[in-house]
């Protein structure tokens, strides 16, 4: 074997655990990039492996770079279905940023260039992250119209990842639409998919997340406590600061509502966990819920930071999605492959 073979077989095993959420650290990344210069296929695989490195401390437009720069490096190999991955995963960068309009853009390729190969594990690919989109704009039902079409195209091809990556997905849509027994059933075969084929340190964690998600919801507060600091403790053990900053929000709500007084703490390194990822979702679950607990304690004046952020918030969410984006959304649907899947869900 080669020095350019070995080479190139290191990183494939790297891009791997990568994408099973454990990549080295940037630091180690850009060192891997360093040592795979000169060699076209080695920099995409190493631009990949960078590119999940940021992408796992929620440094977005770093990670974009990253994946565009694999993109072009692939399609000079050529190696298409690598360069379908690889867009993917731009798309979901730019989801998880706050621009769904981009992810489409980039999943919509991604769709054609996967039909065009015929290969229907990148198609299921696209279908998840469309899932995601919807549950962006609050269609939650179209979300997991998405999520079930891909989970039955995973069995058909007898795919295990893609199967519990579908599974997660619609675990999350059904517990948004209150449907907590369908959420736990597929939490389970989720959980038997990552204890017998399945290695994924994000997908372990998010099992007893949503697990505790339920189990808030459903009132067994004691029981939600345990699962979430579970939750968070293997977030931070696998350092993966989504999951750390999800995990410790609801957390937070779970202690505000058991009325312990640890919830403050909690709330707050929450909420810096949100502000560092960029989550505005999550920030506002915060502020709202240590107003919360500063109106429980009688603390009025401590609640003024948190409402003004609320407030702040709330006029720019009011004003975030125009007519005009509206309708860039439904063009750039109308325009692409991603709109065929839709008819054929009766969307």
């Amino acid at each position: 074997m080669s020095v350019d073979e070995r080479l190139i077989l290191e990183l494939e095993t790297i891009a791997r655990e990568s994408h099973c959420g454990s990549p080295p650290s940037p630091f180690v990344a850009l060192e891997l990039l360093k040592s795979a210069h000169g060699n076209v296929r080695a920099m995409a695989l190493a631009s990949v492996i960078l590119g999940h490195a940021w992408q796992h401390i929620s440094e977005h437009q770093k990670a974009q770079m990253a994946f565009s720069t694999a993109i072009a490096e692939f399609r000079k190999v050529p190696a298409p279905h690598d360069e379908t991955e690889a867009m993917i995963l731009l798309g979901t960068s730019h989801l998880l940023s706050g621009e769904p309009l981009l992810a489409l853009d980039h999943w919509s390729s991604a769709l054609q260039i996967a039909r065009k190969i015929n290969d229907r594990e990148l198609c299921i690919r696209v279908y998840l992250g469309i899932g995601q989109v919807y549950i962006g704009f609050g269609d939650y039902h179209s979300a997991l119209k998405f999520n079930e079409l891909a989970l039955e195209m995973a069995r058909r091809i007898n795919h295990d990842e893609r199967r519990c990556e579908a599974l997660l997905n619609i675990a999350s849509d059904a517990f948004r639409l209150q449907r907590y027994s369908y959420t736990m059933q597929c939490i389970d075969e989720a959980e038997k998919l990552l204890e017998a084929t399945i290695a994924n340190k994000i997908w372990s964690a998010e099992v007893v997340y949503y697990r505790g998600l339920v189990h808030s919801a459903q009132h067994h507060y004691a029981q939600a406590r345990i699962e979430l600091e579970t939750a968070y403790e293997l977030n931070v053990h696998n350092d993966n600061l989504w999951g750390k900053s999800h995990a410790l929000t609801a957390l937070g709500e779970v202690l505000l509502k058991m009325g312990d007084a640890s919830a403050e703490r909690v709330l707050l390194d929450a909420l810096l966990l949100a502000r560092k990822g960029s989550q505005s979702a999550l920030e506002r679950r915060c502020n709202q819920a240590l107003l919360g607990w500063y109106l429980q304690q009688g603390h009025l004046s401590a609640t003024l930071p948190y409402y003004s952020d609320l407030l702040h918030d709330q006029q720019q969410a009011s004003s975030k999605m125009s007519a005009a984006q509206l309708r860039q959304i439904q063009q750039l649907m109308s325009r692409s492959q991603i709109r065929l899947v839709g008819s054929q869900l009766g969307m």
